[in-house]
């Protein structure tokens, strides 16, 4: 493991499946502080600094907002197209509400009028559909239903799940991945939109308030007024790195005006003060599982960047609409946006060489009715895998998973708190993960990746091996790629194979499992019994030289349910 020399505690961050709102909460949690941040400039319409802080309400509105009549009248003629103006309400009109005892229905709609009149300025784009409603949840009935959710969760997808996030050691052997994945989502999703439903939930740890941050309130909305315009429910997002490639743009778009919303709100630049709620945000205490985490909340962190990357580097927010018409479809994009139009991802096929004992795990998608047989992981996928078991003992420090707010030492970022750029992702080009089941029980996995050039590919051999390590894993006596863990979490055994560009990985029950589930696995691996032969290869076969397949290959991820699909943070 590498050295430590800084510890900083992450802001628990929640989110889920789709597009859930980020809470932060939890013990010892690092609060968001204020730095120099990208603001609109009245003039140019560009991001710029002005003196590191936000300046004025003129520099959140964007130059395509319309300017309110003094007596804040309704624009005459049509509406439809004019930014800055939702449902009766500009978004400097001062509002008659009150704060002190919650907000009853009708503020709750006047607030979130003007809080989307507010995202219409900032992001210049227009609700010109209506706006959603609003619906507070208990969290105990949140949970609830994430229990009925998950629990219709296949046998099939179960499997599968159980034997992917084994393989990326995010989740041991002797634990449901997806009961980790209910736990996850019930505790830390702060809310979500329902794009099917049309309407946006906040989870509330006190439900009779209906008092929510304005800022949050504007992402929800800001989610719906995106669905409005491009129209969310046409991304399909099959396997991890396609997920968190859209993720970025539609998390990534939202979230970059959240942020300047917040600072918006904290400089007191709106001519009314924000509404927020008192106290600390409900979740509390660490993740589950890190590289969960990791990898779920790669978008939100990277997407703003990403986002902002294209609004400098080309026409303002014509050059961010222009995404969703050509959305980039893996993660290694928004985690280096300079490989955006540059580097092209392949398509990687794992050939079936499992003996008859084995079976590899497909299942039909309840969208398209197709099989699905395979998930792609990325680069959001591979940083989870080296920050587990915790933030003390990964193969990835502190130092090199969490970015420190360049105006704040010892602080974590709030526009862009996670780091994914590593020497272990800026090379992938690929992967593709399938599983096995023997008897509808056992579990095994083969997860292919292809990179750049082999030299690229040793630092993520490498660090993989040292994973493996830290749970526990030993290296078997003939052959230092093969291991075996043994512990009261993990019991199953892996193997990592290099050839050229390409890395393969199987994981089985047993060492003996290996061969059988990967017949083109090329490791010395000691036979069981007394006399057993030690040293030899169990196997003459080569290694598969054509790891890059054709064709899309597309995954289950677990409990990809409309439901689920539907819900955006």
């Amino acid at each position: 493991m590498r050295s430590r020399p800084l510890t900083i505690t992450l802001p628990l961050l929640v989110f889920g499946i789709g597009l859930a709102v980020m809470v932060a909460g939890g013990a010892g949690a690092i609060p968001t502080t204020d730095s120099t941040s990208p603001v609109e400039d009245d003039v140019s319409g560009e991001l710029s600094l002005i003196d590191g802080t936000l300046a004025s309400e003129h520099d959140v509105v964007q130059p395509c907002a319309a300017e309110p009549p003094d007596d804040f009248a309704a624009p005459e003629g049509g509406t439809d197209e004019v930014i800055g103006w939702v449902e009766g309400y500009w978004y400097n009109e001062p509002l008659d509400i009150s704060v002190d005892d919650g907000l009853d229905e009708d503020e709750l709609e006047k607030l979130s009028a003007r809080t989307a009149a507010r995202f219409e300025a900032m992001r210049c784009i227009t609700a010109d559909d209506g706006l959603p409603p609003v619906e507070i949840m208990d969290r105990e009935q949140f949970q609830e239903e994430q229990e009925e959710t998950f629990g219709a969760v296949g046998d099939e997808e179960r499997l599968f799940d159980n034997a992917k996030m084994a393989t990326l050691l995010m989740v041991d052997t002797e634990t449901d991945s997806i009961d980790v994945r209910q736990q996850d989502r019930g505790d830390r999703v702060g809310g979500y939109y329902d794009f099917v439903a049309n309407e946006i939930v906040v989870i509330s740890d006190d439900p009779d308030s209906l008092l929510i941050d304005e800022e949050i309130l504007a992402h929800e909305l800001g989610h719906a007024i995106q669905d409005q315009q491009f129209n969310l429910s046409q991304y399909e997002r099959p396997t991890v790195d396609k997920d968190k490639g859209k993720l970025g743009v539609i998390e990534g778009d939202v979230h970059l005006i959240e942020h300047e919303y917040l600072r918006a709100c904290e400089a007191d630049l709106w001519d009314e003060p924000c509404v927020t709620e008192d106290g600390e945000p409900g979740a509390a205490g660490p993740p589950p599982s890190w590289g969960l985490y990791f990898k779920d909340f790669q978008p939100y962190s990277d997407g703003p960047n990403f986002v902002e990357h294209i609004y400098e580097s080309g026409d303002g927010w014509e050059s961010v609409d222009s995404l969703y018409d050509g959305m980039p479809d893996s993660a290694l994009y928004s985690v280096y946006p300079e490989k955006f139009g540059a580097v092209e991802t392949v398509d990687v096929d794992v050939s079936d060489e499992s003996t008859d004992d084995w079976e590899r795990i497909t299942m039909e998608d309840e969208l398209t009715g197709e099989d699905l047989a395979a998930d792609t992981i990325g680069v959001a996928g591979i940083t989870g895998v080296f920050a587990e078991p915790d933030l003390q003992s990964a193969v990835l420090s502190n130092e090199e998973l969490i970015n420190q707010d360049p105006d704040n030492p010892g602080q974590v970022d709030p526009t862009n708190p996670q780091n994914y750029a590593h020497d272990e992702t800026e090379g992938w080009r690929g992967d593709s993960l399938v599983a096995y089941t023997k008897d509808d029980e056992d579990k095994a996995a083969v997860w292919q990746l292809e990179w750049s050039s082999e030299a690229d590919a040793l630092p993520f051999v490498e660090s993989y091996g040292e994973a493996l390590e830290i749970h526990g894993g030993e290296a078997v006596a003939d052959d230092e790629h093969v291991y075996e863990l043994n512990t009261d979490s993990f019991e199953m055994a892996a193997a990592i194979e290099q050839d050229g560009e390409q890395v393969t990985i199987v994981t089985a029950p047993t060492v003996d499992d290996l061969q059988d589930v990967h017949g083109e696995l090329t490791v010395a691996i000691e036979e069981s019994g007394d006399d057993a032969d030690t040293g030899d290869d169990v196997t003459d076969a080569d290694a598969d030289d054509d790891g890059a397949g054709f064709g899309v290959i597309v995954a289950a991820v677990a409990a990809l349910t409309v439901a689920l699909l539907a819900r955006r943070p």
